[in-house]
Parts: structure tokens; C-alpha cells; sequence
């Protein structure tokens, strides 16, 4: 089975897709947000890269880490991105998606705030994912899609 994991942010979504059966990522990559559009053909071009990604890998599951609700930085761009992700999601084919947050994630990987930051600062491995060379986004991006596969799978 192969799962989308997303994380937004103002300019760019960073994304992995995860194929459970072999246990390793299929590919890791940005979708950059150009910034000479407005912001509807903005979100209609993140919308239709996500709907690209999950046609070409045959994705069956998806996950979106979104912003804490409590964030004091909130990105009013963010906010819209993720939730044309989502849309895009729930308007797929795919079997299911979750809208995750970190703590989310923490419960769904037994994770602790320590080895959370030590894997989006890519200064720990996890599940032998090799995320040496990852942002901090695509780190989170990451642990989405384990979360869907420890909750859904």
C-alpha cells in the first residue's frame, strides 16, 4: 500500500510517498508554490500537482500535518494550502486520509517530545528511513504518512 504524507507551508508543500510493503519511501520532494501567481491559481496549482502525486504513485491512504491551533505564527497561505490538500484528498480516489498534528503523530508513533525534534531535525533515524538530507517539512511530512500506516494499516 502506498501513502502520501504532506506538510504545507506558505510557499511550498513538501511531500513523501511511503510504500508499506517494501518499508521505504518511493519518493521525497517540494512542490514549490510560484510566487507570480494569485493566490486562487495558487491553490489551484497545489491542487492539481496533489492529484498528479496521487495518480502517478497509485496512492491508496494520504496524511496532511496541519498547523497547531494554537500556533501564535499562523500563515493565513498555510491555511488555505492545506485545505485545498485536503480537498484534494477527499475529492480522490484514494481509501482515506488523516489531518494530523504533532501530537497526533507522537501518540500514533510512541513518540517523545525529544526523539519528535530529533527527527524532524534529522539528527535521528526512524523506522530505517534514511532523512539525513530532509527539511524540517519534509521530516514532518514523513511522520504523517507513518501515522497513517500505524493508525490505518
Amino acid at each position: 500500500m502506498r501513502i502520501l504524507g504532506v506538510r504545507a507551508a506558505p510557499k511550498a508543500a513538501s511531500f513523501i510517498v511511503y510504500c508499506t510493503d517494501e518499508k521505504r519511501l518511493k519518493c521525497a520532494d517540494v512542490v514549490v508554490i510560484p510566487a507570480t501567481l494569485a493566490t486562487p491559481e495558487k491553490l489551484k496549482y497545489v491542487r492539481n500537482n496533489i492529484l498528479d502525486l496521487l495518480r502517478t504513485y497509485d496512492v491508496q491512504l494520504a496524511a496532511i500535518r496541519v498547523a497547531e491551533s494554537n500556533s501564535k505564527n499562523l500563515s493565513i497561505d498555510r491555511l488555505y494550502i492545506e485545505a485545498v490538500i485536503q480537498e484534494a484528498f477527499s475529492s480522490s480516489e484514494i481509501l482515506d486520509y488523516l489531518v494530523i498534528r504533532k501530537t497526533g503523530i507522537k501518540a500514533s508513533l510512541k513518540l517523545t517530545e525529544k526523539q519528535y525534534k530529533d527527527f524532524i531535525g534529522s539528527k535521528m533515524v526512524f523506522d530505517n528511513i534514511n532523512n539525513t538530507d530532509f527539511s524540517q517539512e519534509t521530516n514532518e511530512a514523513v511522520l504523517a504518512a507513518l501515522s497513517v500506516e500505524a493508525r490505518l494499516c
